[in-house]
C-alpha cells in the first residue's frame, strides 16, 4: 500500500472509489483502501497527489473489499493483485463504471382506434406481455428489424421509449415448472430452513439425480424474495447448457461472468450485479468476485472440480472464497456433486458442513453396470479389446451414443527410435513430445513449445520411427477405420480452440449428429446425453502409480463421472474399463462399493498419515534458469523459517519438483505442514517481508501456494 495526497477534503473520498495516480513515472488504476486526515507535524512534501478521481462512490463494497482484505491475508499475495483478479479488465484499467445504455420501449394507455400493419400489430402484441418494457435488442431477436414499425407506433403515441441499462436477452419460451421428487423436495426443504443464516450444505448426489433441479428450485424461491444468487461452475464447457436450463425455467435476468465472455460483457455483468440488476449470475472462477447488493444464496457445482482452484498468480481457491463471502453474508451455501471432494467430507465429518444426499437418479433411470475388461486382450494396432468392439457395434445397431474415454489429447504421447531408442523429448521440460499426425507437430503439453514432426532419427538417421500409446486423435482415426460410416465427434482441447467451438459440438452431440464422441475429461463433467448408453473408458492406469497422494481420489472422481454419462435417460446404459490392472484393489473397491465408500476408505488413510485435509500445507515454489538458484532460494527461505519455527510447523525440502525442469527453467519447492493454521500463517507472516528482500528473491521467481492441490 502506498500513500498519496488529495486536495479534496476527507469527506468526499470512500473507500473502495478508483484513483488515477503517478506510480514510478507511469499513470496507474489506484484503490483507495484507507483514509487519514493530514496531521500538523507530518511532512508531505515527499508524497506524489492523486492525479485523477475516477470514482465519486465506491466501486468494491464493503463486504467485497473485507473479502479481497482477507484473500490476501490467507493466501499471502499482494493486495493490489487481488483487486486485478477481482475487477473486470475495463474497471481495473480506470474505464467509467459506467452501465451501457439501450433504448426500451413500453405501451402508453392511449388504445388503438385503425387496423394497425402486421409488423406494429406483432409489436404491440409483444409488449401487452411485457409490462416492464422490452428492449430493442429483445425485438430484433423476436420480430426482426422492427425499427420503422416502432417509430410509427411511437408517432402515434402508442408507445414510449426510455434509454434504460442493457440487460441480456431472456429465453422467449418458458418450460412448465418440473416436478421434483421426495428426496429433492425434502433437499429443498432443508436448505430453506436456514435461508435466513450462514450453513454451508453439501448436496451428495449420485450422477444424473437431479442436482440442477435442486439448484433451480432454490434459485426460484429466492427470486421471489428480491434477492440474488451467485452460481459458480467448474468449465466454460458448461456454461451453455446450465445456463439454458435456468432460462427457460426462471422468468429473470441472468448475466454470464467468464473469460468467454468479451470485456465489455463482462463489465456490464459485474456491474448489473452490483447494482442489483440482476438476479442469477452464473460464472468460472473469478465470478466468486462479482459484488451482490442483495444476496440470497450461494451454489458451487461440482465442487470437488480442480479448476476451482486458481494455479499461477493469485493462488486462490473459489471453493474457500465463496465460503467466507457466505459467512460474511449470513445467507447459505450449497456445494454440489457425485463425487465430493475428501476436503468436503472432512467437514461433514467434522459436522461442519451439512450433508444432503440424492441416492436416486431422476425419473427411471438406473446407474449403469460397470465391467473391467484386460487390456493385455486388446489388439496392439489399434488398442481395442474384442469385448469393447462388439460392445460398440450393438450399441450403435440399436441407434444409440457411445462414448469413449481417454485423458490424453493428441495422436501418440511416446515417438520413438527402433533403432537406437531415441525418444521425442522437449528440450525446454523433463517431458516427452506429444504426436499430433493431424497438425503434424510435435507438441509439448506442458510448455507449449512446438516443433516439426521429424521424419528421421536426429540421433542415428534411421526411418525407423514408430509412435507409442494413443490419444484422442489416434483413437478416432481407428474408430474411422473400424465403423467408416458412423459419424464420430473428438471432443478436446485442440478441437474447441475457436470460440463457440464446444457448444457447437455440444449441439451436434444432443441433436444426434455424431455417433462415437471421443474425448478427455471435458466430456466427463455435468453433460446430459439422453441417447448415450455405452461409455469405453481406455488407459487409465497412470492414475494408480502417481507421484501425488491426490492421484487415488483424482482417478475415482473421473471415472464415476465419466460412467455417470451412460444410461440417463429412458435407455439403460453399461460401462466398460480397459485396464492393465483387472485385480487392482482400487477396481474392485470402487466397482464394487461405489465412489461413497472409496472416499471415507481414502479419508481414513488420510487422517493415519495426518496429509490434507487433516494437516494444512503451504508450498513454496521457486524457479531459475539456474538449477541451483531456486534451490538456494528455497534454502535461505527454509533456514530463516527455523529461526523461529515452532515445533507446529513441519518444514520439509527443499527439494526439486518431480518434473523438475519445465519451459527451460529449474522448479523447487518447499513445503511446510501444520496440524493447525494458525502456527502456518504465523510463521509466513513472520519471513515474507525478510525473505522477500533477500538477494536472491530478485533473481528467481517464487510463490507461495496455500492449500495447493497439485504438486507436480
Amino acid at each position: 500500500m502506498f500513500d498519496y495526497t488529495s486536495d479534496l477534503p476527507i469527506s468526499e473520498w470512500e473507500i473502495g472509489a478508483r484513483v488515477k495516480i503517478n506510480f514510478a513515472n507511469r499513470l496507474c488504476t489506484g484503490i483507495v483502501v484507507k483514509l487519514s486526515e493530514v496531521k500538523s507535524d507530518t511532512d508531505i512534501t515527499k508524497l506524489k497527489a492523486i492525479e485523477e478521481k475516477l470514482d465519486d462512490k465506491k466501486l468494491i463494497p464493503d463486504e467485497l473489499m473485507q473479502t479481497l482484505l482477507w484473500v490476501s491475508r490467507y493466501y499471502h499475495h499482494p493486495l493490489g493483485e487481488c483487486f486485478q483478479t477481482a475487477l473486470p479488465k475495463l474497471l481495473r484499467t480506470g474505464k467509467p463504471a459506467e452501465l451501457d445504455k439501450e433504448t426500451w420501449w413500453f405501451r402508453t394507455d392511449i388504445t388503438v382506434d385503425k387496423k394497425m400493419g402486421s409488423k406494429q400489430q406483432q409489436c404491440l402484441d409483444l409488449l401487452e406481455d411485457y409490462a416492464d418494457g422490452i428492449s430493442q435488442s429483445m425485438f430484433k431477436q423476436y420480430l426482426g428489424n422492427v425499427s420503422s414499425s416502432l417509430k410509427a407506433l411511437e408517432t402515434a403515441g402508442l408507445i414510449s421509449q426510455q434509454q434504460k441499462a442493457k440487460l441480456p436477452i431472456p429465453s422467449n419460451e418458458l418450460n412448465v415448472d418440473l416436478i421434483l421428487n421426495q428426496q429433492q423436495q425434502q433437499i429443498v426443504e432443508n436448505v430453506w430452513q436456514k435461508k435466513e443464516e450462514f450453513q454451508p450444505f453439501l448436496l451428495e448426489g449420485i450422477t444424473g439425480s437431479g442436482k440442477t433441479e435442486v439448484y433451480i428450485e432454490l434459485t426460484e424461491r429466492v427470486l421471489k424474495t428480491n434477492k440474488q444468487v451467485l452460481i459458480l461452475i467448474p468449465e466454460i464447457g458448461l456454461t451453455g447448457q446450465f445456463v439454458e436450463r435456468f432460462k427457460k425455467r426462471l422468468n429473470t435476468t441472468i448475466v454470464i461472468l467468464n473469460s468467454a465472455v468479451s470485456d465489455k460483457e463482462r463489465k456490464q455483468a459485474w456491474l448489473l450485479a452490483k447494482q442489483g440488476l440482476a438476479n442469477v449470475i452464473i460464472g468460472t472462477r473469478s465470478a466468486v468476485f462479482t459484488p451482490l447488493i442483495n444476496p440470497g444464496l450461494i451454489i458451487i457445482d461440482e465442487e470437488h472440480d480442480s479448476s476451482y482452484k486458481q494455479q499461477d498468480g493469485l493462488r486462490y481457491h473459489a471453493r474457500n472464497v465463496a465460503l467466507i463471502r457466505a459467512q460474511k453474508y449470513n445467507i447459505p451455501i450449497v456445494m454440489g456433486s457425485a463425487t465430493p471432494s475428501l476436503e468436503s467430507l472432512y467437514q461433514v465429518k467434522k459436522q461442519r458442513f451439512q450433508l444432503l444426499e440424492l441416492t436416486q437418479r431422476a425419473g427411471n433411470a438406473q446407474l449403469p453396470p460397470v465391467r473391467l475388461v484386460d487390456n493385455s486382450q486388446a489388439n496392439p494396432e489399434h488398442g481395442f479389446s474384442d469385448v469393447l468392439l462388439k460392445a460398440i457395434k450393438k450399441h450403435l445397431d440399436a441407434g444409440n451414443q457411445i462414448i469413449l474415454f481417454i485423458n490424453r489429447r493428441g495422436y501418440a504421447p511416446v515417438l520413438m527410435c527402433h533403432d537406437c531408442g531415441w525418444q521425442a523429448k522437449c528440450k525446454h521440460c523433463d517431458a516427452r513430445m506429444v504426436v499430433h499426425q493431424h497438425r503434424n507437430i510435435l507438441f509439448c503439453h506442458h510448455c507449449g513449445f512446438i516443433q516439426r514432426l521429424v521424419e528421421e532419427c536426429p540421433e542415428c538417421e534411421s526411418k525407423s520411427l514408430k509412435s507409442y500409446g494413443a490419444g484422442t486423435e489416434k483413437i478416432e482415426q481407428h474408430l474411422q477405420k473400424l465403423f467408416p460410416e458412423t459419424p464420430i465427434i473428438r471432443v478436446d482441447r485442440d478441437t474447441t480452440q475457436r470460440v463457440n467451438a464446444f457448444s457447437d459440438l455440444i449441439a451436434d452431440i444432443k441433436q444426434g449428429e455424431a455417433r462415437i464422441l471421443v474425448g478427455t475429461q471435458m466430456l466427463a463433467k455435468g453433460h446430459d446425453f439422453h441417447d448415450v448408453t455405452l461409455v469405453g473408458v481406455l488407459d487409465t492406469d497412470q492414475g494408480l502409480y502417481s507421484a501425488d497422494f491426490r492421484a487415488t481420489e483424482n482417478l475415482a472422481q473421473m471415472i464415476t463421472q465419466v460412467t455417470g454419462r451412460a444410461g440417463r435417460g429412458d435407455k439403460s446404459g453399461e460401462v466398460l474399463i480397459q485396464t492393465e490392472q483387472p485385480a487392482h484393489i482400487f477396481w474392485k473397491n470402487l466397482i464394487k462399493n461405489g465412489y461413497k465408500k472409496t472416499a471415507e476408505s481414502l479419508l481414513e488413510e488420510r487422517i493415519e498419515m495426518e496429509l490434507p485435509p487433516v494437516s494444512n500445507w503451504a508450498v513454496i515454489r521457486a524457479e531459475s534458469s539456474d538449477r541451483e538458484q531456486a534451490t538456494a532460494f528455497l534454502q535461505e527461505f527454509s533456514a530463516q523459517c527455523h529461526q523461529h519455527a515452532s515445533e507446529e510447523v513441519l518444514i520439509l525440502g527443499p527439494v526439486p519438483a518431480i518434473m523438475e525442469k519445465k519451459g527451460g527453467r529449474f522448479r523447487a519447492q518447499l513445503l511446510l505442514s501444520s496440524a493447525h493454521r494458525k502456527p502456518l500463517h504465523q510463521l509466513l507472516d513472520r519471513h515474507i517481508s525478510v525473505i522477500s528482500r533477500h538477494k536472491l528473491a530478485r533473481k528467481v521467481r517464487w510463490s507461495i501456494d496455500i492449500d495447493p492441490v497439485d504438486l507436480l
